[in-house]
């Protein structure tokens, strides 16, 4: 029966396309318009998962059909885009020195006043903090370019779940082409797709070919498959075809101490290294997160409940001026090879996070939409 209502779904999909007087652009799927509940997953209202704090409550959104593409845009695709427009990402252009020097007397200050701690500690707290001030020297020591933040497997046990220093690091050399930093490449993995980029560097792209990132309510009725408030993007069970048999790229194993690699990744996988969704979205769930159009706020939603939005693009520049963000912050969806049960379930259709736009991260990348509308003839 399942294999029946994807292909039923297949169909519906193909004859809309067809409706709508296109063929399908390459690599896209045509997602169709409608109503569909927007918000967190089942049983996680009251924690349990660090990427849906902020996905709730749960509110009716109303979408335009809209294209999509199969799959995150990948090394190979950002290559080509690179060497067409000479186009040079965030995380390789050199720092400017007056943010060095903003920067630098931050992280001073920072150390001074964790200095100023030791002598009242000893044990464990004084060597947490020991820890942090070594990684705060680590970070500020910038180099030519803005760089990008890696995953670095905790050196110690973890004394805070909210000091995300104790497994990210800043690597001045990280970057697309070299995703881990200096002595890594892109080179062999042409067709994972691309991390270490911005929202700024993914838009670029995005109008370079043709398309737009995705609004985040876009981005989710995609993730649901047409499937109504169900936990995962391909149903109800986590492991639909049986203990062993992995649906998306995530971390199994002790959260962050060890990836176990059981789906068969350790970091980024291969895009369509496992099954599309029912709309034939491939990594929808895990791998990457997925930069979207949408800036965040946390009560996005709370200021959405109670009424149906029809295509729902966000709060506005002007809107969120008050709240006084350092830079622009951005919404990302679908989690990412780092996502575990224990910590963040962002491989999950309501999870939501926060990105800002000059951090660029290698569990981070994005794909592209475009308008399902009749172009003029």
């Amino acid at each position: 029966m399942k294999i029946f209502r994807s292909l039923a779904l297949t169909l519906s999909l193909v004859c809309a396309a067809m409706l709508f007087g296109h063929t399908s652009p390459e690599g896209m799927v045509l997602i169709p318009g409608g109503r569909f509940e927007m918000g967190g997953d089942p049983g996680l209202m009251g924690g349990g998962s660090q990427s849906h704090g902020t996905s709730y409550p749960i509110h009716e959104v109303s979408v335009d059909a809209f294209w999509m593409d199969a799959t995150e845009v990948t090394n190979a695709q950002f290559a080509e885009f690179v060497e067409a427009t000479g186009y040079v990402t965030l995380a390789e252009r050199p720092l400017p020195p007056a943010f060095i020097e903003q920067m630098t007397a931050a992280a001073d200050a920072q150390i001074r006043e964790l200095k100023a701690y030791l002598p009242q500690l000893s044990g464990r707290e004084k060597e947490a903090v020991l820890d942090q001030i070594k990684r705060i020297k680590e970070a500020s020591s910038f180099g030519e370019t803005a760089g990008s933040i890696v995953f670095a497997l905790p050196e110690s046990e973890i004394y805070s779940e909210f000091d995300y220093t104790q497994w990210w690091r800043v690597i001045p050399g990280a970057n697309w082409r070299a995703p881990e930093g200096p002595g890594s490449t892109w080179v062999g993995r042409e067709n994972h797709p691309v991390v270490n980029v911005s929202a700024e560097d993914a838009a670029a792209y995005a109008k370079w070919a043709g398309k737009r990132l995705p609004t985040e309510a876009e981005w989710e009725r995609a993730a649901r498959g047409g499937l109504v408030r169900k936990p995962y993007a391909w149903g109800s069970d986590f492991a639909p075809e049986g203990e062993g048999h992995w649906m998306a790229n995530i971390w199994q194993g002790v959260w962050p101490y060890e990836n176990t690699a059981e789906d068969g990744f350790v970091m980024t996988a291969p895009v369509k290294s496992f099954p599309p969704n029912a709309y034939g979205l491939y990594d929808i769930s895990g791998n990457v997160w997925e930069i979207v159009a949408d800036r965040f706020h946390p009560q996005t939603y709370q200021m959405r409940a109670g009424k149906v939005i029809e295509n729902p693009k966000g709060p506005s520049a002007q809107f969120l001026a008050p709240l006084g963000q350092r830079v622009p912050i951005y919404v990302t969806r679908g989690g990412s090879f780092l996502c575990s049960d224990s910590w963040c379930r962002g491989y999950q259709p309501g999870s939501r996070q926060s990105f800002e736009k000059d951090s660029p991260a290698n569990h981070t990348g994005f794909r592209c939409a475009k308008d399902a509308i009749d172009e003029p003839e």
